[in-house]
């Protein structure tokens, strides 16, 4: 039987709310959506893990008002840690895909892959990465964000804006198009490594639309 409060599974809607203050320790009167069975991609919990307050409320705001959340900081200082960890304590699925790694165009939209069908070859359209996670309840990170390829992140771009949709066209001119899930988190790592101009750059495009988050301690 299905559970209803696992969010792959389930209705993939938040069935529960998760005191701040009593989860994360934050001197704040603020109530997240979680969901109440932990199910596929939810990250272990960590019980020792000391949460950074700013960058805390950051994600938790991603969370809370479909915000998207810039994590950034140097090498080491435990970004995707942060956020898997808010994200364990909320029973959220998370997803990472890192973008300095030789990800491609089909690893995000998907490929034709050939397959056997009543005794017959035929070609059908796996679904990627992002195709799988904008139909789902799951925080999506990218990883190493200012590292991806251009060719990519032009495909990442219209995920990022708040009602973005994906369309996929098909061979025989017909097309699908995704709307993203209303219960998707997109998140973002950035690491400090890269030139200053680049930096200061970005942050004065997103800062707009985005809840930043800084981590500069292991």
């Amino acid at each position: 039987m299905t559970q209803e409060g696992n969010a792959l599974e389930g209705t993939g809607i938040p069935d529960i709310e998760i005191d701040v203050k009593e989860t994360f320790g934050l001197d704040i009167d603020l109530k997240v959506p979680a969901f109440s069975v932990r199910g596929e991609h939810v990250p272990p919990v960590d019980e020792s893990y000391i949460f950074n307050h700013e960058t805390t409320l950051a994600i938790l705001a991603g969370f809370a008002y479909n915000r998207r959340v810039m994590v950034q900081g140097y090498h080491g200082t435990g970004k995707s840690t942060h956020v898997e960890q808010v994200a364990a304590r909320l029973n959220w699925p998370c997803i990472r895909i890192n973008l300095d790694s030789h990800v491609s165009r089909m690893d995000l939209i998907g490929k034709d892959a050939i397959v056997l069908q009543d005794g017959k070859q035929i070609t059908e359209f796996r679904e990627g990465l992002l195709p799988w996670a904008l139909q789902r309840a799951c925080a999506l990170v990218f990883d190493e964000y200012d590292a991806g390829r251009p060719d990519v992140m032009f495909v990442i771009q219209r995920v990022l804006e708040v009602e973005g949709k994906l369309t996929l066209l098909a061979k025989a001119k017909s097309s699908a198009h995704i709307n993203l899930s209303g219960c998707l988190r997109p998140l973002i790592r950035l690491v400090l490594e890269t030139p200053a101009v680049f930096i200061m750059v970005l942050n004065k495009l997103t800062r707009v639309r985005w809840t930043v988050g800084t981590l500069s301690q292991p």
